[in-house]
């Protein structure tokens, strides 16, 4: 017998799924789906899988289970879903398969997964993110509950913090790529390659690749091992590539928990094509909370000091000036990630310990205080 639910359709299921489960929920517009976010899931969907997809959640379901209520064999339905995952479309973490379990993977896999490009890494979907995420600003709950809560942080490396500061294991990035789980692989920035989709002039395109500047690890570095996706890091090798990245003068941020074994992603990050940054350095309309300060804030030595002005330079959130011949730190402005201090050739500015930041312990500790915190905004 067919019922109500039955009759609903299947890419409005997956919607309301979403944004009934993602802490951040989805792109609207006036408490109304977006019209652009709805496009760009059926860009990511056939109708075909869509009539599987109807049936996930953001918790992993067996292949079984998931027969059951589509109405085909175990086999058949494992089929559908391995390819749906082998294409991008869902997590297969744990013992099942279920959709992505932040929206940043659904939104980024068209730009670093191969597979995803082949549907949604041209420019029509790529036209489509921006409407809804800078147009109709989701980019102010990406990455942030309603009251200012981020979900990611700053991290700067060991080498730009001042030697007499407490260093934390969790709070540096080589501590990180010691800790989290295996595999470590490394893939293209999104970001950067959106905005090269879009055609726009990157601002960073003569200073910052897209390639191998993504770290997925963990049980998401797994999905990308699996189907010979990315490059698979030894520690050894991560390391190399983190110094050779923070040279370049990216910024390093990852999920704001402490506990490396949890981290999924560590991005590598630029302050014009970010999707995190961009909104705190680019947009018209500034979201400061779009990313966790890191606790430390850099200091400038005023003797070793020579005003060359590279920090200046370097530094993506414009914090740094020079003010009679010597570096000057704005500490309201300072997002503490050390890109000013890696290249200082006197070795005058350095990052300090400075406590402002919460980190969670456990990515439940930070979702249950997301969920909370937009159930009272």
């Amino acid at each position: 017998m067919t019922t109500v639910e039955d009759k609903i359709d299947p890419y409005e299921k997956i919607i309301q799924t979403m944004k009934k489960e993602y802490v951040h929920s989805i792109p609207l517009v006036d408490g109304k789906v977006s019209e652009s976010f709805r496009e760009f899931i059926k860009m990511l969907f056939t109708p075909e899988e869509a009539e599987v997809a109807q049936y996930l959640t953001t918790r992993p379901q067996s292949a079984g289970k998931i027969a059951k209520k589509i109405g085909k064999s175990r086999a058949e339905t494992k089929k559908i879903l391995d390819e749906m995952t082998y294409n991008g479309l869902l997590h297969d973490l744990g013992n099942g398969y279920s959709h992505f379990i932040v929206i940043a993977h659904l939104f980024n896999m068209g730009w670093k997964y191969k597979k995803t490009a082949e549907r949604v890494g041209g420019i029509k979907a790529a036209q489509l993110w921006e409407e809804f995420f800078v147009d109709e600003k989701f980019y102010k709950r990406y990455t942030a509950s309603k009251k200012g809560n981020a979900t990611n942080r700053i991290v700067p490396v060991n080498s730009a913090i001042h030697y007499e500061s407490k260093v934390s294991t969790a709070e540096e990035i080589h501590g990180i790529i010691d800790e989290c789980s295996e595999p470590i692989v490394v893939t293209d920035c999104p970001c950067r390659s959106r905005q090269d989709t879009l055609g726009n002039e990157r601002e960073c395109k003569d200073k910052f690749p897209i390639e191998e500047t993504c770290f997925q690890v963990g049980a998401f570095g797994g999905y990308f091992a699996r189907r010979n996706e990315g490059r698979v890091l030894t520690r050894e090798e991560a390391h190399e590539v983190i110094d050779k990245i923070a040279k370049m003068g990216l910024v390093f941020n990852t999920g704001n928990i402490m506990n490396p074994m949890f981290h999924q992603v560590i991005c590598s990050c630029c302050a014009c094509c970010c999707s995190i940054l961009k909104p705190i350095t680019r947009y018209e309309d500034r979201f400061e909370h779009s990313i966790s300060k890191a606790n430390y804030i850099s200091k400038v030595d005023q003797e070793l000091c020579k005003g060359c002005g590279l920090c200046v330079k370097r530094c993506p959130f414009e914090a740094i000036t020079i003010e009679d011949d010597k570096a000057s730190v704005d500490a309201e402005k300072c997002y503490g990630c050390g890109v000013c201090a890696v290249t200082c050739p006197t070795e005058a500015i350095r990052l300090h310990r400075f406590e402002r930041s919460h980190i969670y312990e456990s990515g439940m500790e930070l979702m249950a205080q997301m969920t909370k915190d937009n159930q009272e905004g």
